[in-house]
């Protein structure tokens, strides 16, 4: 049962902001974002301001947190378990949901592996501070 006293909110926060990191992370010319530019086929002086994006991955980082929080408080397993299920989710809802709209609009296996490591990564990431706070 979804119990919401459960819930650890500074967790959530944290990990959302976390998640928004990572993201950060992911996307800069430290690790993708040349391969993404040249996978997408856009410019980086074409992607404007991304203020409005932001706002709309930071606050999707909450739903995502907040909702893996409920999920991991109603499972109630120990770290290795919850990391466990954290790549399982990753790999087998979040990338395999999204494997299909890739091959369908004809995108790379280079784009969908650098969309899928972050899945993954982000997920580890999030379910690490919720269990460990």
């Amino acid at each position: 049962m979804f119990n919401f006293e459960d819930i650890n909110y500074v967790a959530v926060l944290i990990a959302a902001v976390a998640k928004f990191i990572v993201s950060g992370l992911w996307f800069s010319k430290f690790l993708f974002a040349k391969d993404w530019l040249i996978e997408t086929k856009l410019k980086i002086e074409d992607l404007g301001s991304p203020r409005n994006a932001m706002i709309i991955a930071f606050l999707s980082n909450l739903l995502f947190a907040f909702t893996l929080a409920m999920i991991l408080s109603v499972i109630n397993v120990d770290l290795r378990t919850s990391l466990g299920f954290a790549v399982i989710m990753a790999i087998g809802v979040t990338a395999a949901q999204t494997a299909p709209s890739f091959a369908f609009e004809g995108r790379s296996l280079r784009l969908y592996l650098i969309y899928a490591s972050q899945y993954v990564v982000e997920f580890i990431t999030v379910t690490l501070i919720l269990i460990l706070m």
